[in-house]
């Protein structure tokens, strides 16, 4: 009895599942390049293909296309791999999540918020004009917003577990607050644009949350 066949067959899918994973950000690597220095209409799939050194039928088969492609080199930047990891679940995000104060959650997320912009903010400009000449990229565009925009109202959901918020400012408002800020176009146009650095947007964005959102710090 060949009793090592089954061993043989795992080994083979497993190499087989790396290989099209390798694949897979080869070409959302290359794709990221050429949308972010070339904008989404001239960064063609056969370009892109050529670039990740694939097939042009390997990028179809793997993403269906290039709005699909956009939104996954998005995806990919937001939390830096392909891994199935939530984002809550990163190293760089728990901190968060475990700010003994509001103040402290604050700090911590304008640094989480600035470590991601530093991925995502061309992509993410990227993704902006090709929505408004692309309805197949607004519907991703759209998806993005209301994802963003529920990650404001969830942050606002901790911060009131720490603390309360100025007066006068409703939750809602202070979502709103929260969505405006972490757009990552502000990082671009502070750290691509005007050249801040993007220790100095953190710092500024850290402060602005805490002025915006928390009563007055009175010690």
């Amino acid at each position: 009895m060949k009793t090592n066949v089954p061993v043989k067959r795992a080994y083979r899918s497993a190499l087989r599942r790396s290989q099209a994973e390798s694949t897979r950000m080869s070409t959302i690597r290359a794709a990221t390049e050429l949308f972010v220095d070339e904008g989404y209409r001239p960064a063609s799939i056969d370009a892109i293909a050529s670039a990740a050194g694939v097939s042009r039928a390997t990028v179809f088969n793997a993403f269906g296309g290039k709005p699909s492609l956009l939104r996954a080199a998005y995806d990919v930047a937001i939390v830096g791999d392909d891994e199935p990891v939530p984002l809550p679940e990163r190293p760089w995000a728990r901190p968060v999540r475990e700010a003994p104060d509001a103040r402290t959650m604050l700090v911590r997320y304008a640094h989480m918020v600035t470590v991601i912009d530093r991925r995502v903010a061309g992509i993410y400009e990227v993704m902006r004009g090709a929505a408004s000449a692309h309805a197949d990229v607004r519907e991703h565009w759209d998806q993005i917003r209301g994802e963003r925009r529920a990650g404001a109202a969830n942050v606002i959901r901790m911060l009131l577990e720490r603390g309360r918020l100025r007066a006068g400012l409703t939750k809602r408002a202070a979502a709103d607050v929260v969505f405006v800020l972490i757009d990552p176009g502000l990082y671009h146009q502070l750290v691509e644009e005007q050249r801040w650095g993007p220790a100095t947007f953190e710092r500024w964005l850290g402060e602005t949350l805490q002025m915006q959102l928390l009563p007055p710090n009175r010690r």
